[in-house]
């Protein structure tokens, strides 16, 4: 039984770490992996929903490592119980859910910014561009949200110069001589 419980504690704490650096900025992969999806409407990527679940489960697990004290543990599971409610709630309901993180949790600003500012179209070719750069470049992109935003404009202007029309494609338009 302890095994398992270093184990899930351990998978805890990694993907709790994991979910932060997502919230600050310096992890853009599993934002922008989302993206490159196809589907009849775009999910809003809600990191803090990830935080309240891997935190959920380290409070669930600190209360079975609490045992010895009966009121620390009940304390701990409790918390960590309804932590992971609040998240099965809010995948339950996405839709509420996004207007409620929309609201609270402006996090990452390079992501709120980059999806105010852009169509679902440029989304998707910055998603799948992102899935072309050598790994040097998206930890340096990692690292940095203004060289990212700046690469990520090109990226644009780049899907801007491809949705430009021809003029030439167009010449059966042409009423003149």
């Amino acid at each position: 039984m302890s095994i398992i419980l270093v184990g899930v504690t351990a998978i805890s704490v990694v993907f709790l770490i994991r979910a932060t650096l997502i919230l600050v900025g310096f992890l853009k992969e599993p934002i922008l992996r989302t993206f490159s999806e196809y589907g009849p409407r775009e999910k809003l990527y809600m990191p803090g929903q990830q935080l309240l679940l891997w935190g959920g489960a380290l409070s669930v697990c600190a209360g079975f490592w609490a045992a010895p004290y009966q009121g620390l543990s009940a304390t701990l599971t409790t918390f960590g119980i309804l932590m992971d409610l609040v998240v099965a709630l809010g995948y339950t309901y996405a839709e509420q859910a996004e207007k409620i993180h929309l609201k609270i949790l402006k996090y990452p600003h390079w992501y709120h910014e980059l999806r105010e500012r852009t169509t679902r179209y440029e989304r998707r070719r910055i998603g799948y561009m992102w899935l072309h750069l050598p790994l040097r470049a998206r930890l340096s992109y990692n690292s940095s949200d203004r060289m990212f935003l700046v690469w990520a404009d090109f990226v644009i202007m780049g899907t801007i110069r491809e949705e430009e029309l021809n003029p030439r494609e167009e010449e059966h338009f042409y009423t003149g001589h």
